[in-house]
């Protein structure tokens, strides 16, 4: 896999096809980073009218009120060079150097995703399936294409081990596009001194009708803000891959999915953080099918909460002040529709401070804190407050980080509840 990082850009140079059949090809460098993906477009700005994609406040005098050219291109275009063809999608124009003296320029075009070995972009507009490497998803799943298996020697001896990889069953996790889970293993390969073995557990959704990428995202990222909830760590995506029943392989009589190698920057790709030595508040074998269902509804009920907690792990070297203000902000969201889901009314919740509201939570998941909630409520409030207003008292900022870090295992706690978790459980990991 190729990392997005900034500093690992990578270039290429091919060529550029529009659409149009009655235009020649262009020339182009085919450019992705950490930053997103881009096209770097040559063009003569007197001889192609695909100069204009370039040209947005510039008035053509034969074509003052621009109806007859295009001024922008084409949302999808197909790139192709010596590696293959590239499916570029959600195409805009970005910045233009021309030398008007010579009519000589040079255009960026910028692309919310590329797919790689796309025979059309056109064909991925919507998509059939998704798939998303999840940082940790393996272990948070307890799910491998390898199986490990020791077997103790008799006399004291050396341990034998053994390591197999196959084609394993895909692992269901609900109904909503078929969502599931996925195992693809590696393992060493010629006469490699050294046995490297690699897991690469992916999220995928499939529909026979297409879908907008829209529709498979929600549910990704759904299931990585899930895995990050578990193990309070910024888990992220790794890759993506897609797949459209306009572009198929014939295999002696059996159709099979080509899946595309996603490259983007709107997902937030990134190295991967977890370790097999950190843990998890809950695990998928703790709440099953029922608890990701659970969860999927939580969202959809407390995303103003849910999101800004999700959040505080993309915060890191913020201050203590900025933390605190964006969790404040998800523990009111959270706790308003908690007091609506007990019976107030929207009106009687939004009356309700910000000190009552993580009440009415703390209420909710008796037992289950490690830390002695009796006045957290008012204890938040006040240094959520002084952050907030200019006329509170000033709250020192260890205890601010106090604040924080209950205040995190407070709605971590209350979520991990609601999937499904006992009480005495869940004391014992916060």
């Amino acid at each position: 896999m190729d990392e997005l990082m900034a500093e690992d850009r990578t270039t290429r140079i091919g060529f550029l096809v529009d659409g149009d059949p009655d235009t020649d090809l262009m020339s182009a460098l085919f450019e992705f980073d950490g930053t997103g993906v881009r096209l770097h477009v040559p063009f003569l700005a007197h001889e192609d009218q695909r100069s204009r994609w370039w040209s947005h406040n510039m008035l053509h005098m034969d074509d003052p009120d621009r109806s007859k050219h295009r001024y922008e291109p084409p949302t999808e275009l197909d790139y192709f060079d010596d590696k293959g063809p590239v499916g570029l999608l959600g195409c805009v124009s970005g910045r233009a150097n021309t030398n008007m003296g010579l009519g000589v320029g040079r255009g960026t075009v910028r692309a919310r995703y590329a797919l790689e070995k796309a025979r059309q972009a056109a064909n991925y507009k919507k998509l059939n399936g998704l798939r998303s490497e999840i940082d940790g998803l393996g272990f948070w799943l307890a799910y491998s294409a390898h199986q490990t298996t020791i077997k103790m020697s008799e006399g004291g001896g050396p341990l034998e081990m053994t390591t197999t990889m196959g084609a394993v069953d895909a692992l269901t996790l609900g109904r909503q596009l078929n969502l599931k889970a996925i195992a693809i293993g590696s393992g060493p390969g010629g006469w490699s001194p050294e046995a490297a073995y690699r897991s690469r557990v992916f999220i995928e959704t499939f529909a026979k009708s297409s879908k907008e990428w829209r529709d498979h995202l929600e549910l990704h990222f759904a299931v990585r803000n899930l895995v990050r909830v578990a193990a309070w760590r910024p888990i992220n995506f790794q890759s993506h891959q897609a797949a459209s029943l306009k572009e198929t392989l014939e295999v002696k009589g059996k159709t099979h999915n080509q899946w595309r190698e996603v490259r983007t920057a709107t997902t937030g790709l990134a190295d991967g953080v977890w370790k097999p030595s950190d843990r998890f508040l809950f695990a998928y074998s703790e709440i099953g099918t029922r608890g990701i269902a659970r969860w999927l509804k939580l969202v959809a009920t407390y995303e103003r909460g849910i999101t800004p907690l999700v959040g505080l792990l993309d915060l890191e070297g913020a201050t203590v002040d900025a933390v605190i203000s964006q969790l404040g902000i998800a523990l009111e969201a959270v706790g308003y529709q908690a007091l609506i889901d007990s019976g107030k009314t929207p009106a009687a919740a939004n009356g309700t401070n910000v000190a009552k509201r993580v009440d009415h939570l703390l209420d909710d998941v008796v037992g289950s804190l490690s830390f002695d909630d009796t006045t957290f409520g008012q204890d938040f409030a006040d240094s959520y407050n002084s952050v907030k207003h200019a006329n509170r008292a000033v709250v020192a900022p260890d205890v601010k980080l106090a604040h924080v870090h209950q205040g995190v295992e407070l709605l971590r706690v209350w979520i991990a509840l609601r999937l499904g978790m006992k009480p005495a459980t869940l004391k014992s990991r916060s």
